[in-house]
This record gives structure tokens, C-alpha cells and sequence, in this order.
């Protein structure tokens, strides 16, 4: 165990790295390691994980002839991003093959320019246009389908199949423009260019604007913005009584807000839905739910389809950036992935567009391909073929091409054979907790992972049978060499600060999940750290755990201080724990917050000139007017100053950044804004605020800012 006087020194690069060591592989079998930007829990490494998990549990991926390899996920958190060139030279560090994500557009457009520093492949769900056309890598490759495609999807579904022609667009965001102009330029070469087509800036336009569409009754319209705004116009436009179709790209997350019956019928599109009905969704579903406890995303099921497609290339004979370029056509989650046929590194262009139920869930009623639409009866890679009626009772039928059966219900068993894909076998027994099933094989019992099934039939009806009481070979296996018994090794698998930033003066938690990915129990031992700026010592008891146990522990604080901060949390700082040479190498888990005062009121307004802006909000007095008095600027009123604030994003600044000493003009004129320019603001009402110029021209700019409270 490291002495916590050098936690310091650990803190290399501020880059937050966290090997999910439990995957890793044993003794001399290789381990291949990729790097997920995602947090340990993020909805790309929960579909990845599960996908190496079954890889790994199936023999591993075989890299050559006579060897196999296991796979590892390397999860990258959100400061190990804020340093490419440190992020870059911890992940060439870490040796690894290949890089799943950024997840975001902005994200991804921000990084992938450093990773490619790396010289592995790159596959992110990130699904702006841009991002595969101005690589001149050719490591990029993106494992959903882009902006254009789906709005192309959406253009000849809304226009071809159901004939409409009058489409209004209600765009309430700028990020969205990318997303619009692409159903925009497909609608119109399909002879419906979208109209009205209107921006809505400002939060208090929308029900003017919902009027507006209402007036022109159109047949549909289509939304672009966050899900908040978009609630709000359908609730204007439903109130108007305007009764016509309604699509909102991301339809889920629209339904998931409104009240029940309110979200029957708008139209949505998506890569994937937890709704297909294909076997190879349906298990992962089930998967999913049983791992996680919560319906997986179209991310999810991004992550796994693009694990998978790595395994695949992995085990052709060429490098992996050619074999995935040269991959044929591959099954999927997504449907047919086929980056063989497809350019400039794109996996796959399948599109569905799924309707909402009274409920809000999705329901698929077509799905597009390049473009065109088709049934899943033209997918024969995804579907898969109806085997043989089987007679009453419970079956399963293999999934993966190969599955160990196994002489117990664990890992630690010994293999007793194997059934190739499309095996079926009738379940004769189950593990208490039904993640096991027992099937005769070659005159005694073996055991299969359900994970690795599909079954057919009910689990309840199925007996639960004992597991041997200690892993015993088959009477055909050599008998191993006995080895030493295993050790405990605990790690910080995440730590969650809430609420995030953390508000100076009033009480902050961080939720620590520790995990013993050893195999063998712990004693009791502590978890916590001492924390910058004010050297706070926060530390909490973790009772003993069993191996593969986890066990959240909240350490709870106060600070007075404004700022961004990177500290350690140490595990068994007092050596509590015996966890041999390699486990007390991963006790350290760097976690970096911020801390700010506490925000009066953050909003977004488009001025028009002659328009004044009061950021409290409270009627006293304006702060700023848009004004064109000696050319246009942003004119401060009753004694309120101005700077320009550089250096920061608005997402990242805190009250300190607001330093009144630089703010000591009294107009900003328009030729020193561009969209993203932070200006720093002492109101009229004495406290310190901040605008982000989102978008300005010579009558009109549109703000989003924020005000800290107390002066």
C-alpha cells in the first residue's frame, strides 16, 4: 500500500484512467486493451462491457491460429478529457488497440483531432456529418448512423410513405442547425421543402411562435432543440388545438417528460430501439435489464455492436484499422453492419422510425437502409433462422458461435465441452439465482451462462438445482496443479460528486462505489482522502466483502472556497487489506470537482436593439441594452461594468473567474463578439454575472447566462 503522503504524486497528468482490472485476463493469456471515453457507468461502456463479457466468457477473441486473447475496457472519465495531450500519452502508456467514442458531437469534434495522435482505430457514436469527412487519418470510423443519413430516413418516410407535403420546422436551438439542414436539403429534393421554418430563441417566443405554426396548419412539424423547450412548444401547439403530426428526432426522451396519453403519436428516429424485436435485441435486452437494472440506450447498443465488429477484425490476418475497413457484412444490433461497402469509415446507415405509445414508449414502424426502406424479413444477417419446433418445456438454443459448458455454475469450473451456434438442448436445472441453466451433457449435468441463450420456455417451471460444492474437473480432465489460494483486491470503481459543481457552504457527497475484484474476502477497511483547497479529510468505513462484491460509501463535507480541484481518494489507506504485489498498485482514484457559489438565476434571451437584459430578473433595474448609440454594442446601465473573460467555458466558470478588478468597461462594441465569447458582468445590483455570446449581428444578439447571488 502506497503511504498517503504520495498521493500526490500519483496525480499523473490529472488524467483519470480506470482499468476495469476484474476483465482483464489470467496468467500468460494476452490481454487487449481499449479505451472507453465514457464514465465506468456511461451507456457506452455498459454495452461494451456486456459484449467482452460474453467474448470473454466464450474463450476470448483468437488472434492467431493457436492463440487468444482476452479483452479489457479502459474507461476514460470526463478531466482525463480536459487534457488531450495528457490524455493521449496516459492511453500510449496504456498500450491500447483501439478507442471507443467521445459520445457527443462537440466532444468528439474536440478530441478526435489528439487521438489520432495515437494511431488505432477510433469508433465513436458521435453522429455529426463533419466529423468522418474532415478526418485525413482514415482511423475514424463512427458506429451509428450520421445526422444526414437519419434525416434522409425521416425526409422519405414523412414525404414517400405517407404523403405529406405541407412540413413547418421549430428549431429552439443553434447545436441543432447540422440535424435541421439535413432533413431540410433531403425534403426539398423530395419536392416538400420544409415551410414556415422558424428559430426560437428565447424561452418566451414559444407560444407566440406555437401561433404562428398553428396559423399555417401544415401537416407536420418538425422539432430540433433540448427536450425542456420542445415539451413546452408541443404543450402551446396542443393547447392551440392544432391536432397534426408532430416528430421530434430523439422521440424517447420527449415521451419520457410529458404526462401519459400526451405523447401518444409523435414520430421519432433512431439507430436502435429496446423495442426490436429481433432475437439478438431481445437477449440483449434482457441482458441489460438483468445486469444494470435499467432499459438500455441506442449508445448501449453502440457500444456493444462496436466491440463486436473489433472482435471480428481482430481475428483477421492484416492490421485492425485495414480489417475493419475490409469487414464484411457483420449482425448486429443496429442491423447489418458493413463497413466494406460503406466510405469514409462509416459502419452502418440503418435508421427506424418508431412512434410513441400513450405510454411514451417507441414503437418501430419502419426502417430505412441507406436511404431506402426495408422489412427485417430482407435481413437475413440480423434475423435469425426459425430452428426446428421444439416440444414442450425449456429450451435454450447458443447465440455465440462457440459456448463452454461447464462442470458448475461459475467461471471457476472446469469446461466440459462446447456447442456451436444453433445448438438447442432441453433445461433440466437452474442456479438459484437463474443466471445458470443445467442441460444433460454427454451423460452428465453441464452448465451454461444464460447470458450466452436464448430461451425458450419459462425459467420458473425449471427446478433449482445444488451446484457441486467445490469446482471438480470431468473424469476425462487432467487433474491441474493445485494453486496458492487467490487474495483480495479492492479498487475505487467511481466516485459521483452531488450536486455537481459542489455549492460552497452547503453540504457536498461524494457516492464512492468500491469493488473487490479479487477472489478471496476482505476484512474491514476505509475509503476517503484529503481534499484541496482546505485540506478536508473525509473518510469512511467499508464492511468486509466477498469476492465481485460492491458497496457504495458517501463521504459527506463542506467547503468555502470557489474554484476547479483534483485530489485522491485512497483505498485501505491503512494497509486494513492484504492484496499482494498487484492489487496494492490500484488504490489510488483521482477525482476532480468544481466548487461555486450558488447561482441566482441562468437563463438564455435574444436582444434586439434598444433591448435591455435584467440578469437577476427582478424588475429593479437593467443590467445591459444591446444598444446602437454610436454603433452597435453591449452598453452596461445604472453603473453596471463589463470585460471580456477568456480562457474558460461558460459550463466551467466559477464566481472567482468573475474577478470585478477586469471588469471596468462600460460598452463592448460588436466587433469584439463571436459566438462564444464569455463577457463578465458586475450588475447594477452589485453581483457578479456572466454572458456567453451564442449567436450576434449587426440588430440582434442571443445571450446565455448566469448570476451568482450574494454580491
Amino acid at each position: 500500500m502506497r503511504n498517503p503522503r504520495t498521493k500526490l504524486i500519483c496525480i499523473l497528468l490529472l488524467v483519470l484512467l480506470v482499468p476495469l482490472s476484474g476483465l482483464s485476463a489470467q496468467n500468460d493469456i494476452p490481454t487487449l486493451t481499449i479505451a472507453v471515453i465514457d464514465d465506468p457507468s456511461g451507456p457506452l461502456m455498459d454495452g461494451a462491457r456486456l459484449a467482452v463479457r460474453q467474448i470473454n466468457a466464450d474463450g476470448g477473441v483468437a488472434i492467431t491460429a493457436t492463440t487468444t486473447a482476452q479483452l479489457n475496457l479502459l474507461p476514460v472519465l470526463d478531466t482525463a478529457r480536459d487534457n488531450p495531450e495528457g490524455l493521449v500519452a496516459a492511453l500510449q502508456a496504456q498500450d491500447v488497440i483501439a478507442v471507443l467514442g467521445p459520445i457527443t458531437n462537440d466532444e468528439a469534434i474536440s478530441l478526435i483531432p489528439q487521438l489520432v495522435a495515437l494511431g488505432v482505430p477510433i469508433i465513436t457514436p458521435a453522429t455529426s456529418d463533419t466529423l468522418l469527412t474532415s478526418d485525413a487519418s482514415g482511423l475514424v470510423f463512427r458506429s451509428r448512423a450520421s445526422d444526414v443519413v437519419q434525416g434522409q430516413a425521416l425526409a422519405a418516410f414523412l414525404i414517400q410513405e405517407l404523403g405529406l407535403r405541407t412540413i413547418a420546422t421549430a428549431q429552439l436551438d443553434i447545436a441543432s442547425t447540422a440535424q435541421l439542414l439535413g432533413f431540410a436539403t433531403s425534403a426539398s429534393t423530395l419536392g416538400a421543402a420544409p415551410s414556415p421554418t422558424l428559430f426560437i430563441s428565447d424561452a418566451s417566443e414559444i407560444a407566440t411562435q406555437a401561433d404562428q405554426l398553428i396559423a399555417a396548419n401544415p401537416e407536420a412539424i418538425l422539432a430540433y432543440g433540448d427536450v425542456p423547450s420542445v415539451a413546452s412548444l408541443y404543450a402551446a401547439l396542443k393547447a392551440g388545438a392544432w391536432n397534426g403530426l408532430f416528430i421530434y428526432p430523439d422521440a424517447a426522451r420527449l415521451g419520457s417528460v410529458l404526462p401519459d396519453g400526451l405523447s401518444s403519436g409523435i414520430l421519432g428516429t433512431t439507430t436502435w430501439a429496446y423495442t426490436f424485436t429481433d432475437t439478438l435485441s431481445i437477449n440483449f435486452v434482457n441482458l441489460h435489464v438483468r445486469t444494470y437494472g435499467e432499459i438500455p440506450s441506442e449508445l448501449a447498443a453502440a457500444g456493444y455492436d462496436s466491440i463486436r465488429m473489433l472482435a471480428e477484425a481482430l481475428a483477421q490476418p492484416n492490421d485492425l484499422r485495414t480489417n475493419l475497413l475490409t469487414l464484411p457484412e457483420a449482425r448486429g444490433l443496429q442491423g447489418v453492419l458493413d463497413p466494406s461497402t460503406l466510405a469514409n469509415g462509416e459502419t452502418t446507415e440503418n435508421v427506424a422510425i418508431t412512434r410513441l405509445n400513450e405510454f411514451g414508449a417507441p414503437e418501430v414502424i419502419a426502417l430505412y437502409r441507406r436511404g431506402d426502406p426495408f422489412t427485417a424479413a430482407q435481413d437475413p444477417v440480423v434475423i435469425v433462422p426459425t430452428a426446428t419446433p421444439l416440444p414442450d418445456g425449456t429450451f435454450v438454443t447458443i447465440t455465440s458461435t462457440l459456448q463452454n459448458v461447464r462442470s458448475g455454475p461459475s467461471m471457476d469450473y472446469p469446461i466440459l465441452g462446447q456447442l456451436n451456434e444453433g445448438d438447442q438442448a432441453e433445461v433440466v436445472g437452474r442456479s438459484i439465482d437463474s443466471q445458470w441453466v443445467v442441460i444433460e451433457f454427454i451423460g452428465d449435468p453441464g452448465w451454461l451462462a444464460v447470458d450466452l441463450l436464448e430461451i425458450t420456455g419459462s425459467l420458473a417451471d425449471v427446478p433449482v438445482v445444488a451446484p457441486p460444492t467445490t469446482p471438480v474437473p470431468p473424469t476425462s480432465a487432467v487433474q491441474p496443479t493445485a494453486t496458492p489460494a487467490g487474495t483480495p483486491d479492492v479498487i475505487i470503481q467511481s466516485a459521483v460528486v452531488n450536486p455537481t459543481p459542489i455549492i460552497s457552504g452547503q453540504t457536498f457527497t461524494i457516492a464512492v462505489t468500491v469493488t473487490n475484484i479479487g477472489a478471496a474476502p476482505t476484512g474491514t477497511f476505509s475509503v476517503g482522502g484529503t481534499f484541496a483547497p482546505s485540506n478536508l479529510f473525509l473518510s469512511g468505513q467499508v464492511p468486509a466483502l466477498a469476492p465481485s462484491q460492491s458497496l457504495v460509501v458517501n463521504l459527506s463535507g463542506v467547503f468555502i472556497a470557489n474554484g476547479q480541484f483534483t485530489s485522491s481518494l485512497i483505498i485501505d489507506s491503512n494497509n486494513q487489506v492484504n492484496e499482494g504485489a498487484v492489487g496494492e498498485q490500484n488504490n489510488i482514484y483521482n477525482l476532480t470537482y468544481s466548487i461555486d457559489r450558488a447561482v441566482l438565476r441562468q437563463a438564455s434571451q435574444t436582444l434586439n436593439l434598444g433591448d435591455t437584459l435584467d440578469l437577476e430578473g427582478n424588475g429593479v433595474q437593467g443590467d445591459v441594452n444591446w444598444n446602437a448609440d454610436g454603433g452597435v454594442g453591449l452598453d452596461g446601465l445604472f453603473g453596471a461594468k463589463l470585460g471580456i473573460v477568456s480562457g474558460v467555458d461558460l459550463n466551467a466558470i466559477t464566481y472567482d473567474a468573475i474577478n470585478p478588478a477586469n471588469l471596468t468597461r462600460d460598452s463592448i462594441p460588436r466587433t469584439e463578439m463571436f459566438p462564444g465569447t464569455l463577457i463578465g458582468v458586475r450588475t447594477a445590483d452589485g453581483n457578479r454575472g456572466v454572458l456567453r455570446v451564442d449567436a450576434v449581428s449587426d440588430t440582434q444578439i442571443t445571450v446565455t447566462f448566469k448570476v451568482y447571488s450574494g454580491g
